[in-house]
């Protein structure tokens, strides 16, 4: 079998696991809990006649699951779960006996490949390990426990001193998985996920591999090659989505998504969009959404929980209409808002606490 890394995706067809329909439940923790659910765990429920209608039961809860048409009573209904960022748990539908027929297709791709394209996106585990000293505090009493502590400080930037090439160096390693170097014969230079795989290793050589932090490594891992992947399968399109975080030393860690659709012929080209968001222990959460169009007009919008926060923005506008203007880039509007992001609230609130969940919902 051929070993794949996050480039090589765009030459397998994305196979989705339902054929039919694609149903999610989404379960609260405390539920989870009371199913004994873990993350990429798949179960079976049975389809059973409750109330005159037919629903799915697992360990006594109950589901409304409204595929009649291609599950029967008796049937066995597989389902993966999956901890979302929020806490909350999902539990997608994968398939049943009648469901997916009698000659159901193999799996065209790696499990671990198929898990990644249908991870939600961000990084809500990476966003809090990378606070400063947080990773380093994970580190075992190993041999080469110094070693490794200096190799992640090494990976963190200065929000005090920072420097446009500065991040430009950090983008620009960030930007090439290390499976593609390796591919190339090339050194694989250290970054967040060559140093998370490091740190895993050596927990798990001194049976410290089990327990809450190492399932969060393995989150933030997952969020990692989750984002690599749908790099990978944008590129393949023409479009530029490249997603990572940015750990400091002196603040709290920076998501940022680079953005851009294909250009067609005889349409304006496409503006570039940079999305940044921050859970800043010293400003509040804070998002930023920076357009680009035609190299030179910059459109800005900022949105931050805190009120001085954006009063503050609102209060240095000029200056940095100045800054781009020095730097040849013309501003073209400039918002600031004392509220979440409106895409940053979820989109399927949590359920009533309780086992009955209507997946049509």
């Amino acid at each position: 079998m051929a070993i794949l890394g996050p480039e090589g995706v765009h030459a397998i067809a994305r196979v989705a696991p339902v054929h039919l329909e694609m149903r999610t439940a989404y379960v609260e923790a405390p539920v989870a809990r009371q199913l004994g659910l873990h993350d990429g765990q798949v179960v079976q429920a049975t389809a059973s006649v409750v109330n005159q209608q037919l629903k799915l039961v697992l360990n006594e809860h109950i589901f409304n699951l409204p595929l009649q048409p291609y599950i029967k009573e008796g049937d066995m209904v597989q389902l993966r779960a999956q901890l979302l960022p929020a806490g909350k748990w999902a539990l997608q539908l994968l398939h049943t006996g009648n469901f997916a027929g009698p000659d159901a297709p193999s799996a065209a791709m790696p499990t671990r490949l198929n898990t990644l394209l249908f991870q939600p996106g961000g990084f809500a585990s990476l966003l809090t390990l990378l606070r400063p000293g947080v990773l380093e505090s994970l580190v075992p009493p190993v041999q080469d426990a110094g070693d490794l502590k200096k190799r992640i400080s090494a990976q963190r930037l200065s929000m005090g001193t920072l420097q446009a090439q500065t991040l430009k160096r950090f983008i620009l390693g960030h930007s090439k998985a290390a499976e593609a170097s390796l591919a190339e014969g090339e050194p694989v230079a250290d970054n967040t996920k060559v140093l998370l795989r490091l740190l895993m290793a050596e927990r798990a050589r001194v049976d410290e591999d089990s327990g809450e932090v190492q399932e969060n490594l393995h989150h933030a891992l997952d969020e990692i090659e989750a984002a690599q992947v749908q790099s990978a399968q944008n590129l393949h399109k023409g479009e530029l989505n490249l997603a990572f975080v940015i750990p400091f030393r002196d603040a709290d860690p920076v998501e940022l998504h680079f953005e851009q659709k294909g250009n067609k012929p005889g349409q304006p080209k496409k503006p570039l969009v940079v999305n940044m968001h921050t859970q800043s222990r010293v400003l509040g959460e804070v998002w930023l959404k920076t357009t680009i169009s035609n190299n030179a007009q910059v459109d800005l919008t900022m949105w931050a929980l805190r009120k001085d926060v954006a009063d503050l923005a609102k209060f240095n506008a000029t200056e940095l209409t100045d800054e781009l203007e020095g730097a040849g880039l013309r501003m073209g509007s400039f918002q600031v808002y004392n509220a979440p992001r409106p895409d940053a609230v979820e989109d399927h609130p949590p359920p009533e606490h309780g086992s009955l969940i209507d997946t049509r919902a």
